[in-house]
């Protein structure tokens, strides 16, 4: 074995401990009971010994990882961010209206959480801060936004805001009867025209 493949063996990356893996293995699996449970339970009406059953630990060690409920449904919410932004984010508007699909398809399989968490109480909800889509379709924009007047800008920003909301994906579903990829395609066009202007 030659010098360089000693080298090689010996600088391995670092592993992350076991107890480490498997503290991050334990709480995955309790967000995804958590998110399986809300699917034929109303949120408001499952429990902690519920998620500790169904993912399959005692409710001591649902606790070690979750001390309150609110906090169990806030890890929920942010994994699901990260989850709808998880494919890389747009970074400019043909990327944004080919993204629409993907964020429509991601609101129809999360329907049941994204429900709850609209009609929950607010220091109940999981949303997270308005500034994070906000800054988002900021930046998307700011090519097409950069010669438009301040107060006009802050306008579009917050009509994109509400495309790219569950509020608007349930709305269409619930009162028109689209489907998650006609709502991707509404949401598109009216992007296009908003952006023509």
């Amino acid at each position: 074995m030659s010098a360089e493949q000693t080298n090689k063996k010996t600088q391995k990356r670092p592993k992350m401990p076991l107890r480490a893996q498997q503290l991050a293995l334990t709480k995955t699996r309790i967000i995804t009971a958590l998110s399986e449970l809300i699917e034929t339970t109303h949120p408001t009406d499952v429990t902690m010994a519920a998620v500790a059953a169904h993912a399959g630990v005692s409710e001591p060690t649902l606790y070690r990882h979750f001390a309150t409920k609110k906090k169990l449904f806030t890890a929920l919410g942010e994994e699901l961010y990260k989850q709808s932004t998880r494919k890389a984010p747009p970074t400019n508007l043909e990327e944004l209206i080919a993204f629409f699909p993907a964020l429509y398809g991601f609101m129809s399989e999360n329907e049941a959480v994204l429900r709850w968490n609209l009609t929950a109480p607010k220091d109940e909800a999981i949303r997270p801060p308005v500034e994070d889509p906000l800054n988002l379709l900021s930046s998307v924009l700011s090519s097409q936004l950069e010669n438009t007047p301040k107060d006009e800008a802050q306008h579009i920003l917050r009509a994109m805001l509400l495309l790219t909301s569950p509020m608007g994906f349930l709305y269409w579903q619930d009162y028109l009867g689209l489907s998650a990829d006609q709502s991707a395609e509404t949401a598109a066009w009216m992007t296009q025209k908003l952006m023509e202007e």
